[in-house]
């Protein structure tokens, strides 16, 4: 393979990396501001406490989904790099987080324990952030691990406020707006997020 090819070839992994974040931040910036128009007392008719979990769903299902259609080597680094297994993690555990949810507001699992999950979950996610594998030159090595270093944390910040609010919702009720804040911030990390020149 040519020179010309393999910048080729990072090029459009480059644009394909940074699309998938931009729409999973999309997706998180929705979910947000259901959760917060919920909280603010909109949104309240039956069924609605299931649109942001379905969204957190849907933004687990999507990461498997766009790697495998950016074709043959991406499907090969799917199952063999690390980079790769770290992403089916996340995918895996924002469906695990969306479906403890909404099965708590069906009522099907009614341990308050089940509400625990989500913040665990993205707890888990930002753990793996933090750990995220990066690949290229030094420079956008180290680029890159300080950005979804930065996002990590966030991240773990969302899960410990949700946690907080699910276990205080009843008596502290302004514990219901931080985690939906610091969820706003991971979306505009996201959607702001570029992979550094030579990555």
């Amino acid at each position: 393979m040519s020179l010309e090819e393999q910048i080729q070839i990072a090029e459009r992994l480059q644009f394909a990396s940074n699309l998938a974040h931009w729409i999973e931040g999309g997706l998180f910036a929705v979910v947000a501001a259901i959760a917060l128009l919920q909280v603010l007392g909109y949104m309240q008719w039956k069924g609605a406490r299931y649109i942001w979990p379905s969204l957190i769903i849907a933004g687990g299902l999507f990461l498997p989904v766009y790697i495998a259609f950016q074709g043959e080597v991406n499907l090969r680094l799917l199952i063999n790099d690390p980079r790769q297994i770290e992403h089916a993690l996340m995918a895996l555990l924002l469906v695990l987080a969306g479906a403890a949810e909404i099965l708590f507001g069906a009522g099907l699992a009614q341990a308050k324990i089940w509400r625990f999950f989500a913040p665990a979950a993205l707890g888990g996610i930002g753990i793996i952030l933090i750990l995220h594998t990066e690949y290229g030159t030094t420079n956008a090595v180290a680029e890159a691990v300080s950005k979804h270093r930065l996002l990590g944390v966030v991240v773990i910040l969302v899960g410990i406020f949700k946690s907080f609010e699910v276990h205080w919702q009843h008596r502290i009720r302004w514990l219901a707006y931080p985690w939906i804040a610091l969820l706003f911030i991971t979306a505009l990390l996201l959607i702001t997020y570029r992979e550094p020149k030579g990555a």
